[in-house]
């Protein structure tokens, strides 16, 4: 992934995680420029975002929001210990074989080889995708995400080894990613259509659940349309 990437990834994950836009100021910007030097892997950066984000919110503050990046940080940090911990010595003393997957994955975790097939499939359909005239901004975005995925594989090869639970959370943010920059090219009557069927099969759950709950259900209902338009597998390692 280029410079100018690592540094609109972190952006547009961290705004979004805020809920509501906000220019990161030139502090933040050389944070992540701090980062990016330590040599912190994006995803681990995102990951960090999201636990100290993820604590912000359970504090219940209705009408707070993070206003800098740096709040951020130490989660960050902590991540990055913890991605270097797990891969001590693991690219010298472990290296991949062709058969590595299937030696260590245990009866309730995902088979590498298996997950390291899967995702190569999703690159495939998605570099498919990439061809049909989507427009230039949707290109681009896909093109960001492809970068991604390619990251995700390079680190599962080169270490023989993967954290089912941090390789899911990182497929995740890239599939929401990916599903926005999709759903700007679905049709406003198509969208309307989905719109109606949610409301209607989701019904239930909205009386039910809390809200935040339910929006979530709601934005899997619609990503769910979304893939299946496109013909392209969600990109969730639950789905092997």
């Amino acid at each position: 992934m280029n410079y100018y990437n690592y540094f609109t990834e972190i952006e547009e994950h961290f705004v979004r995680r805020r809920g509501k836009h906000l220019m990161i100021s030139p502090m933040d910007w050389g944070l992540i420029a701090a980062w990016k030097d330590a040599g912190i892997p994006l995803q681990v950066a995102l990951r960090g975002i999201d636990m100290a984000m993820d604590s912000f919110a359970s504090r219940q503050r209705s009408n707070s929001k993070v206003n800098t990046l740096a709040y951020c940080h130490d989660s960050v940090i902590a991540e990055f210990a913890n991605h270097l911990e797990s891969h001590v010595g693991e690219a010298a003393d472990n290296p991949p074989t062709p058969d590595s997957g299937s030696s260590t994955a245990t009866k309730d975790e995902p088979d590498i080889q298996a997950t390291i097939h899967f995702i190569s499939e999703r690159i495939g359909e998605i570099k498919g995708l990439e061809a049909k005239q989507l427009g230039e901004k949707a290109a681009e975005g896909i093109q960001r995400v492809l970068e991604r995925l390619d990251e995700v594989l390079k680190d599962i090869n080169v270490s023989g080894r993967m954290d089912p639970e941090s390789l899911e959370h990182d497929l995740s943010i890239i599939d929401d990613v990916f599903a926005a920059e999709l759903r700007a090219a679905i049709p406003a009557d198509r969208m309307q259509e989905w719109e109606a069927e949610a409301k209607k099969e989701l019904k239930v759950y909205k009386k039910n659940l809390p809200k935040e709950t339910f929006e979530k259900i709601h934005s899997n209902f619609i990503r769910d349309r979304i893939h299946r338009n496109f013909k392209i597998g969600e990109l969730s390692i639950f789905r092997l």
